[in-house]
């Protein structure tokens, strides 16, 4: 896809079909991951863990549920969203009901503190990015991490089977969007902005 229409083409999802995504999509994915930019060249600070198994999604919305128990904060968040006719006891995937979510881990570091997020964002920007090329949608996903972070009884994090001293920091909610997606128009002047 011509690279300003994927620009155009860039939207956050927050409706998701079942279908899953294919592993030649998930490989291009994690490809565009490669070619992001990192802080002095530190790639082995990175790590990126692909999950796609339900019981593991729900159990890291553990906190974000725990967070948001009263239905209006919820809804206040992820608007329409919400299936209102799923059970209270079976919890909904606050991942939107992406069937792929990937994590973007940083390694512990203190000598330029921030880069992890400045790094986890890249990688992030550029899968997102991908995830349009390809025809596929996404959204980048804060909610659930942050939660565990504010209510550490419930991190559930140790699923990620993640290397020592690396913390998931944000996630890409990756799959098929239940509308299809169609070029936006170009916003003009919405980030504030002066030449010197």
């Amino acid at each position: 896809m011509d690279f300003e229409k994927v620009l155009n083409m860039r939207q956050s999802t927050r409706k998701f079909q079942e279908k899953q995504i294919t592993e030649e999509q998930l490989e291009k994915i994690l490809n565009a991951a490669n070619r992001a930019p990192i802080g002095s060249n530190k790639y082995e600070d990175i790590h990126i863990t692909v999950v796609q198994n339900k019981e593991i999604l729900l159990k890291l919305c553990e906190a974000a549920w725990e967070r948001f128990s009263r239905l209006q904060k919820l809804e206040d968040i992820a608007g329409d969203t919400i299936d209102k006719t799923v059970p209270k006891e079976k919890k909904n995937n606050l991942f939107y009901g992406a069937p792929t979510v990937i994590f973007v881990s940083h390694k512990n570091q203190d000598l330029q503190p921030g880069i992890e997020w400045a790094n986890a964002t890249s990688v992030i920007n550029q899968m997102h990015l991908e995830t349009i090329n390809l025809g596929l949608a996404s959204v980048y996903m804060w909610g659930a991490l942050e939660s565990m972070r504010m209510i550490p009884e419930l991190d559930n994090t140790s699923v990620l089977n993640l290397p020592n001293e690396y913390e998931p920091l944000i996630a890409l909610a990756v799959g098929y969007p239940v509308k299809e997606l169609e070029e936006l128009p170009i916003k003009h002047e919405i980030i504030k902005m002066n030449k010197i």
